[in-house]
């Protein structure tokens, strides 16, 4: 073999190596690109899945967020906040204003990027509420700003975060109001019996008959307070979520609803009323708590003979069973309760205003503890009333199983009566 010959199969071979070694090297930068690539792929993904997951978690927020430019433009906002405003189309890259309609949010917003500060302000809005009617909110404002935490291409940007706090505001006004109620209606009677024992201890009561008249107004509103005072144990005790606050157990409604008309024979004869048990016979017996019925019934009647000062009242207690509730009507053809009236009547200390409303003592609490015990019974309670023909106040609870046994004879025979009058 000639030199020539040698030195071209010695060149082919030192080109077949660097040709495989140039081989081997790009398909190790090619295997060391696909991964590099899959680890970017799988970045990207966990970014996605966190964002897509933190995008959630944020939606889900009853609170409304908004992320706002410098400028005041809307940047981002949460599904939630849209639920304190008109809806918006695509509400990114609109202004603020043209999102929230409210010049006071926009200028607070506005200080706060100014001044870099933290601030914080309660706005009352009037929105449209879900009957179409205009309705007064109480909306928490509060901004913050991002610039130390936010990428390049957010600096400057502010956190907006709505809440709205109505209910806390009316759960304030509640108390306060509760508090103003209970101290005057404790404090009319204190303030009577005290000057009578004042009129006492110094001496200006003299006959026998002025210390008894003077004992009798005091014991009579020695009764009004500790009638008070157990009213308001009662409702704080139905307020409180006590497990023991009522004990259901099946008992005779009618013997409940006789006791509660022997109790009130003195108001009922002098009243020439007359109070009436319609029940089926064999069907009388319902699940709850006995001492919370007594005080259902007692208010319902008492309230009934209480509003009408004319005499020949005529009231109806009526029990009819359904397959899975048992109904309740307390039924009366008194003077009824005006329309505008009948939204409130539940509420503590409501009284309905009447020319004769003086000659009537009361609380105002009876109807809201009736209310509060049907509800513990897992009950509903509904008022009917047309002035001058009738008031009918419906209960509904729930039946247990073994008071089924009963209802195939339900609708059939003839109602038992009971009859108090004058």
């Amino acid at each position: 073999m000639t030199a020539f010959a040698i030195g071209v199969l010695f060149t082919l071979l030192v080109c077949g190596w660097l040709w495989l070694r140039s081989r081997i090297h790009v398909r190790e930068l090619e295997a060391d690109l696909m991964n590099k690539l899959k680890v970017e792929e799988g970045f990207v993904q966990r970014n996605q899945r966190r964002a897509e997951m933190l995008h959630q978690l944020v939606d889900g927020i009853d609170d409304g967020l908004f992320i706002v430019s410098p400028e005041l433009k809307v940047i981002f906002v949460n599904r939630g906040a849209m639920r304190f405003f008109q809806p918006v189309s695509e509400p990114v890259g609109r202004t603020l204003l043209e999102c929230v309609r409210d010049h006071r949010i926009v200028e607070l917003v506005a200080t706060a990027a100014e001044k870099g500060t933290r601030m914080k302000e309660e706005f009352l809005v009037a929105m449209s509420g879900q009957s179409k009617t205009i309705e007064d909110r109480v909306y928490s404002v509060e901004v913050l700003s991002l610039r130390a935490t936010m990428p390049t291409e957010m600096d400057g940007a502010l956190l907006m975060v709505l809440r709205d706090e109505t209910d806390k505001h009316a759960l304030e006004k509640i108390r306060k109001d509760f508090v103003a109620n209970a101290s005057h209606e404790l404090r009319t009677p204190l303030s009577i019996i005290n000057g009578y024992l004042e009129n006492l201890v110094e001496g200006d009561i003299e006959t026998p008959e002025e210390a008894k008249r003077a004992y009798t107004v005091m014991k009579k509103h020695g009764d009004r307070l500790a009638s008070t005072v157990e009213d308001l144990l009662v409702i704080s005790r139905m307020e409180s979520g006590e497990h023991d606050a009522v004990r259901a157990e099946e008992f005779d409604f009618r013997a409940c609803a006789q006791d509660v008309v022997h109790r009130l024979s003195p108001v009922i004869q002098s009243k020439e009323a007359c109070v009436t048990l319609d029940m089926e016979e064999g069907s009388a017996v319902i699940s709850g708590d006995r001492y919370y019925w007594d005080q259902i019934l007692f208010n319902l009647v008492s309230n009934a003979l209480k509003e009408n000062l004319a005499k020949g009242l005529e009231v109806v207690i009526r029990l009819r069973q359904e397959v899975e509730s048992s109904e309740i009507q307390v039924r009366d053809n008194g003077v009824g309760i005006p329309h505008a009236d009948l939204p409130f009547v539940f509420k503590r200390f409501y009284r309905v205003a009447r020319h004769h409303s003086q000659e009537i003592k009361g609380t105002g609490l009876g109807l809201s503890i009736v209310k509060r015990a049907v509800e513990a019974h897992r009950g509903t309670i509904t008022l009917h009333s047309r002035p001058g023909i009738e008031t009918v106040f419906t209960i509904r609870i729930p039946r247990k199983g073994g008071e089924l046994a009963n209802t195939e004879g339900a609708g059939q025979g003839t109602p038992a009566m009971l009859t108090a009058n004058g």
